[in-house]
């Protein structure tokens, strides 16, 4: 699921981008080309950042640690490495657009491609197993479908990928809305910071080794949350200057 669902996801980002950039008068190739680049700066990012919290190996020199990193096996990414590369990705590519209204005009493309790849890549991650979530025994809980499943240790766990997929789909529309209504053309940056507010809480609902844990009450925080509220942070600074400034 995770192999079909990254697939199709990506289709499913590159049309939307496609589409959008021919309505807009841009150049696709533009982010076509630089797509290598992030796939593959994303994947040893994400890997690194997995390795050295599981080892505590900050700087692997052995032959051995470096084909840890970079073997796929077990799909060992880490949401610290997707937020760390994204920022990353993202300045590299803005710094390259020289006009402001052409910078507005990407930032609307990337992330509604984003956002509309994420509906559907929510659907498939629910029935993948190997992020598994909190158990439950609601109405709403999934349950292993084959016996090879991790599920099966459950009696049900929660579907919070599914969840991800509504949730995005309802600040979509609220988002697009919006910038119909007010005629703005970056208010991207506002979805983007419910989309890190939906998966920090989403991370309280996960079954997963924690790092550098804070408790408050009865739920655990980590280095997820840590990132993801210093990234929610930033984009509101940034929101708040755009919002004075006129100018992104």
């Amino acid at each position: 699921m995770m192999a079909i669902g990254s697939i199709i996801a990506s289709i499913i980002f590159l049309v939307t981008a496609w589409i959008l950039t021919k309505r807009n008068h841009q150049d696709f190739l533009k982010l076509f080309y630089r797509l290598p680049f992030w796939v593959i700066l994303s994947y040893i990012l994400w890997r690194y950042i997995s390795f050295s919290l599981e080892t505590w190996v900050y700087f692997p020199t052995s032959v051995s640690n470096i084909l840890k990193i970079l073997s796929p096996q077990n799909f060992n990414l880490h949401f610290v490495g997707l937020l760390i590369v994204s920022w990353i990705c993202l300045w590299i590519f803005f710094s390259s657009i020289k006009r402001t209204e052409n910078k507005k005009i990407w930032a609307d493309i990337l992330f509604v491609s984003f956002a509309n790849s994420m509906i559907i890549f929510g659907i498939f991650l629910t029935l993948w197993d190997t992020v598994i979530w909190k158990p439950t025994d609601s109405i709403f809980a999934i349950r292993a479908l084959t016996d090879n499943s991790a599920l099966t240790k459950f009696d049900g766990v929660y579907p919070i990928w599914l969840f991800l997929s509504f949730w995005t789909l309802a600040i979509h529309i609220i988002i697009s809305l919006s910038s119909i209504i007010s005629k703005k053309n970056w208010l991207w940056m506002r979805w983007l910071i419910w989309i890190l507010i939906i998966f920090n809480i989403m991370f309280l609902f996960q079954s997963y080794p924690r790092h550098w844990i804070i408790s408050i009450f009865d739920a655990s925080f980590d280095i997820k949350q840590y990132v993801s509220l210093l990234a929610i942070i930033y984009c509101i600074i940034t929101t708040i200057k755009w919002e004075k400034k006129r100018f992104y």
